[in-house]
């Protein structure tokens, strides 16, 4: 335990040395001051845990001590002793008020003074402890608040993603149906194009062999004005570009049930550049007309994840980097192996407004935005942090305001505590042979 700090007020040099005397030998550390202004400069330049106080005093009274010692910068509070000679009950009583913890009347019995003083001293220790546990319980129920608050947000978002992914399946579900339609009836269009035009071709191939008439100018004149090479050269472009129209469609709604499936929650191995394509495809609409898309991807093994939270991740950090970018702006992807052992990395850098350091500091922190009311939740960039956290992974940033940002997404071939692929066939091969 620290020894007691003890601090004499008294403008008596003589009353000092009495009270010095007494309680020196049992608490050695002991300050002294001469009026009202050098207590409070004392009491604020060091940790006093008592004060005897006088309260006839020049330049400032014990009774100004009182008063202004509540509103004092101090990183401990001490109690307050009065000794002083007045006697008068409305002097006792007005120091009370004031805060004093107890008043000694002058002349004073040394062991009722040492007495006292060791009691206010346990006191105060006892506060003090109370004090320090209440900060530390307090700012430990802070803490669990936190962590409380951001599972909530996530639950929230996950409920949300569940939801989100049922509606999804659902629509991609009642959107192949015309898109099948679409697609048979093109094939279906472009075998009787064909049959149209070989029977235009026969036609055309009989003209020559039918005399001079006004019949056969209007023909010619019929078939000048609607061109049937022409005819035949832009249809079949047009059923080529609407079969590939039906194509992209027929990939998105591919891609957003396997991002949106709610049931598809199993550890796999899974291409990261294959997730990569497919949150292109369905963000393809968002970003086209705003940014350009530069890919320089390396070579990356396959990931032991799960597959659509993983896709969740890489479209959130596309869509951002997309509003990033005010106007017009460049998106460049990496990916490439490390940087540790059994680790991949893929970057998403846009040429946007960037950040400073103070909204770094924040952006994982959930309902965090920048963004106006309305344009987001502030749980995109917190989601996506604690789905890497659970994948054994971490995302880094990097951003400089008006330079653009760029997030590095680093994940585990295998995180930690999920069985390799080895693992998984040599423990079904094991049960299959002893099956």
């Amino acid at each position: 335990m620290m020894p007691h700090a003890i601090l004499l007020v008294d403008d008596n040099d003589i009353n000092r040395k009495l009270v010095r005397h007494i309680l020196s030998d049992e608490f050695p550390e002991l300050y002294e001051a001469a009026n009202g202004a050098e207590c409070l400069t004392v009491l604020q330049s060091r940790a006093v845990d008592l004060v005897l106080l006088d309260l006839n005093m020049p330049e400032k009274s014990g009774f100004d001590v009182l008063q202004e010692l509540p509103a004092l910068p101090l990183k401990r509070l001490p109690t307050v002793i009065v000794l002083s000679a007045d006697n008068e009950p409305d002097t006792i009583s007005r120091a009370f008020h004031l805060g004093a913890a107890d008043y000694v009347s002058t002349p004073f019995n040394r062991d009722e003074l040492l007495a006292r003083v060791r009691t206010h001293l346990a006191l105060h220790n006892r506060e003090q402890y109370l004090e320090e546990r209440v900060q530390a319980r307090t700012a430990e129920l802070q803490q669990a608040n936190q962590r409380l608050q951001a599972a909530t947000a996530q639950l929230i978002q996950a409920e949300k993603m569940v939801s989100l992914g049922q509606l999804a399946a659902g629509v991609a579900h009642e959107i192949n149906n015309p898109v099948g339609y679409i697609n048979s009836n093109l094939d279906t269009l472009k075998a009787y194009l064909g049959d149209v035009w070989r029977l235009v071709d026969s036609y055309a191939e009989l003209e020559s062999q039918l005399p001079d008439s006004e019949a056969l100018d209007d023909l010619r004149q019929l078939k000048q004005r609607i061109d049937p090479e022409y005819l035949r050269e832009d249809s079949n472009h047009l059923i080529a570009e609407s079969m590939q129209g039906v194509e992209r469609v027929k990939h998105i709604v591919s891609d957003l049930k396997g991002f949106a499936h709610p049931e598809q929650k199993a550890w796999q191995q899974v291409d990261l550049h294959q997730l990569l394509r497919s949150s292109l495809n369905i963000v393809a609409n968002e970003i086209k007309y705003k940014c350009t898309v530069n890919l320089a991807l390396g070579e990356v093994v396959p990931v032991h994840c799960i597959g659509p939270q993983i896709s969740q991740v890489i479209l959130n950090l596309l869509i951002n980097a997309s509003q990033a970018i005010p106007e017009k702006g460049e998106i460049t992807i990496r990916s490439g192996q490390g940087p540790g052992a059994g680790q991949v990395w893929l970057s998403v850098e846009d040429t946007g407004i960037g950040m400073s350091k103070e909204v770094m500091g924040k952006i994982f922190d959930p309902f965090f935005t920048t963004k106006t009311v309305g344009e987001g939740t502030g749980l995109g960039l917190s989601v996506s942090y604690g789905i890497v956290q659970m994948h054994g992974g971490e995302i880094m940033v990097r951003s400089e305001p008006g330079k653009g940002s760029c997030f590095t997404l680093v994940l585990p071939v295998v995180p930690p505590g999920q069985p390799t692929p080895a693992d998984v066939e040599g423990g079904q091969s094991g049960q299959a042979t002893s099956a």
